[in-house]
């Protein structure tokens, strides 16, 4: 990794460590990085992190390979839509888990887009296709987190919202009888959680709905879980259904089975570059199983008017 900033007026003065903390938000863990493995020139001479720096100096700090970027590779349902010395921003196809996991550990977007580390930003369940930002390296990783960024999700739900926009504020939780599925937890055991919505179009005479999401916090399984919550599941959310048989499992109706996964996708994010600090919008269209399932439950709708 390679970092470069030109010291301005406001931090004339300053020792170099600081500098890099406020300015280019390096992480102090970098820093001490940097110092024991890595090198530190100013105005092309060696210097410490202690050493103050003065106004129109260049700070160049190195750690690790000598370049930034990473090696990419094609892989089949991932489209990359933006890609330099510090981020990779991909639309992933659903069935494919963003990281390695215990029970997927030789797969996932991470594995199979590039053999070089990749750091993911946000993080999408296995069958929720759309939008994931990779860190090149530790420092783009970290200045993304502490600065955040936006995420809109289209979502196509059993029946419709009371209000056709709103906020659903719900504290979410581990269930005590899964070890994955989540709940409304008002026990006070749960975390903080709100998601905002805003109903894209009722089909016939409320079957379903197509809802755009923006997530206020970011929990597991959260979006899911406000859904089942206000009483309209996802399609196709087998985990968090809308209708359960006798003994407990899922009751699909014929849209569930039509997309076969939960219908969610992550259409939207911004952020801000993490070191250019320009204004970065990313959207993703529907994936195909989507917009089929938004057709059977318009027709089918349509069949019940």
């Amino acid at each position: 990794m390679v970092l470069k900033h030109k010291v301005t007026s406001e931090d004339d003065g300053k020792r170099a460590v600081d500098v890099l903390c406020s300015r280019a938000g390096m992480s102090r863990l970098l820093t001490k990085k940097i110092r024991l493995y890595g090198s530190l020139l100013v105005d092309g001479s060696p210097a410490r992190m202690i050493d103050p720096v003065r106004e129109g100096q260049l700070i160049i700090a190195r750690f690790g390979h000598g370049s930034n970027g990473c090696r990419l590779r094609s892989v089949p349902g991932v489209e990359v839509l933006y890609a330099d010395d510090w981020i990779v921003v991909v639309s992933k196809p659903s069935g494919m888990v963003t990281h390695p996991t215990y029970l997927h550990s030789r797969d996932g977007l991470t594995i199979e887009l590039s053999p070089d580390p990749l750091h993911p930003v946000n993080r999408l369940d296995r069958d929720t296709s759309g939008l994931v930002v990779l860190a090149v390296n530790g420092h783009a990783h970290h200045v993304l987190v502490q600065t955040g960024m936006t995420k809109e999700y289209t979502g196509l739900v059993h029946g419709v919202f009371e209000l056709p926009n709103g906020r659903i504020d719900a504290p979410i939780g581990r269930s005590p009888h899964s070890i994955m599925e989540r709940v409304v937890d008002w026990t006070g055991n749960g975390r903080a959680s709100a998601t905002r919505y805003e109903t894209l179009h009722v089909f016939g005479e409320g079957a379903y709905s197509l809802v755009r999401f923006h997530l206020e916090t970011g929990r597991t399984h959260q979006i899911r879980v406000h859904c089942r919550h206000a009483g309209h599941a996802l399609v196709g959310d087998s985990l968090y259904p809308k209708w359960k048989k006798e003994d407990g499992s899922w009751l699909p109706d014929p849209v569930d089975l039509e997309i076969g996964r939960q219908a969610l996708h992550a259409s939207g994010t911004s952020f801000a570059h993490p070191v250019t600090g320009v204004l970065l919008d990313f959207h993703a269209g529907l994936p195909a199983d989507m917009q089929r399932a938004v057709k059977t439950a318009a027709s089918l709708s349509s069949s019940r008017t």
